[in-house]
């Protein structure tokens, strides 16, 4: 449930449980401006970028928080030159990893902090899958840049919980 707090630039502010006995301010127009700023600006490709990382979480039961993968993405995304989706997902997961989880101000400015995992168990739990998806990751790569495509395919198809295309030749 969500609660209307004020109009800030032109956007509708909302209150809603943080998830840890607080409240957090959201503004969902904003960053959904945000997302579609930084997808204009790859061409379209930012979106699908991000549905392949909540697609990992989904079919490896993963507990982050989408809208913390979403932010996450986008503000990575927009710092890049180009969308190359078998170097960025790698790329992301790596990222996730080495920086632990942490939390992420919110590029709007509106959320404060965006917290990754509702607990400290989660994070865990998280950190451990994604130390594995890495794996996955950097593999499905290497195997792309050795010309072994079925390889990276099934590299892929770990990833995703056997939720990936098969490859045929």
């Amino acid at each position: 449930m969500a609660d209307y707090v004020k109009e800030s630039n032109g956007y509708s502010i909302y209150e809603i449980a943080d998830g840890n006995n607080g409240w957090m301010q959201i503004c969902p127009d904003a960053h959904n401006a945000y997302v579609n700023a930084v997808d204009k600006k790859h061409g379209g490709k930012v979106k699908p970028l991000i549905r392949f990382i909540k697609a990992w979480k989904f079919y490896r039961d993963v507990p982050i928080k989408s809208f913390y993968l979403e932010m996450r993405v986008a503000k990575y995304a927009d710092g890049e030159s180009c969308i190359i989706y078998d170097i960025d997902v790698k790329n992301i997961l790596a990222m996730l990893l080495e920086n632990n989880l942490s939390s992420l101000q919110d590029p709007m400015g509106f959320s404060g902090y965006i917290y990754p995992c509702k607990t400290e168990a989660f994070k865990q739990d998280a950190i451990s899958k994604l130390s594995t998806a890495v794996s996955r990751a950097v593999k499905a790569r290497n195997a792309t840049i050795d010309g072994n495509v079925k390889e990276a395919f099934d590299f892929w198809n770990l990833l995703y919980n056997n939720k990936f295309p098969d490859y045929y030749l």
